[in-house]
């Protein structure tokens, strides 16, 4: 499936959005065989492609054949910006260590070309918190500041990673009021009139107690959100875990 790259003046009607794949190769391969049949126009990455897992240079590859745009995550940021390696845990900080290792020049220079945002058809999407933040994670902010937020951005809807559990929250127009659940699967349909910030999951490493890999559906005409959980070979991916060397934290919280 042959994608088109994204603008800000470029149309599409639906949009997979896809987060937090973190070397998961064969959860990211899932997920896009579960896409070609979902009649998608486009794809975007919300970050942090990289990291954790045990493929990020197949990740990375496949992300460049299938032309997937991406916005920068905090796990990119400690690959092409060392200094930013200061802010993870240690188990964390290994894992990119390792990753940088696993990374060949070519990807390294690619995961430079992100952004911190892509704006396209009344959408912003960013991996930790709009208007352009990788590194801010939605459960430090509060609700007084999302509604700030939301009500200040020209985008109706604003769709985030970084956290890995999938959540919805909504700015209603007529009553100033914030409202927040969690997302379930399946399809719910926004009311326009309002703001909404969306939290995408993660495709590689969920922590929402369901061990499937997650992913959204945007489609723009009907207003109408999907989200889709996508079995995989879990058992794969954390025997190649164990296999890289990397730490056993990450295999656990797949399994």
């Amino acid at each position: 499936m042959r994608l088109t790259l994204v603008n800000r003046n470029t149309v599409f009607m639906k949009t997979a959005i896809l987060s937090d794949i973190h070397s998961n190769a064969t959860a990211l391969l899932a997920v896009l065989r579960n896409i070609e049949s979902s009649g998608v126009d486009s794809i975007i990455s919300l970050g942090d492609n990289i990291g954790y897992g045990p493929e990020p240079e197949k990740v990375i590859n496949i992300i460049r054949a299938k032309e997937i745009p991406s916005v920068t995550g905090n796990h990119e940021l400690g690959v092409i910006q060392p200094g930013f390696l200061a802010i993870f845990n240690p188990v964390a900080r290994t894992s990119i260590e390792m990753t940088i290792d696993l990374l060949s020049d070519d990807s390294k220079r690619h995961l430079k070309s992100f952004s911190n945002t892509i704006v396209q058809d009344d959408c912003r999407f960013v991996h930790g918190f709009p208007p352009e933040s990788p590194t801010k994670y939605l459960f430090e902010v509060s609700n007084e500041e999302i509604k700030q937020t939301l009500a200040s951005m020209n985008e109706r809807f604003c769709f985030i990673g970084h956290t890995h559990d999938l959540e919805i929250i909504t700015l209603e127009a007529d009553k100033d009021m914030l409202s927040r659940k969690p997302l379930k699967k399946g399809s719910l349909t926004l009311d326009p009139a309002n703001k909404y910030l969306i939290n995408a999951g993660s495709v590689g490493q969920p922590r929402d107690g369901n061990n499937q890999a997650k992913y959204i559906i945007w489609d723009s005409s009907a207003c109408e959100l999907t989200v889709k959980f996508v079995s995989y070979n879990i058992s794969d991916t954390v025997k190649k875990i164990y296999k890289a060397g990397l730490p056993e934290q990450h295999a656990l919280r797949l399994m």
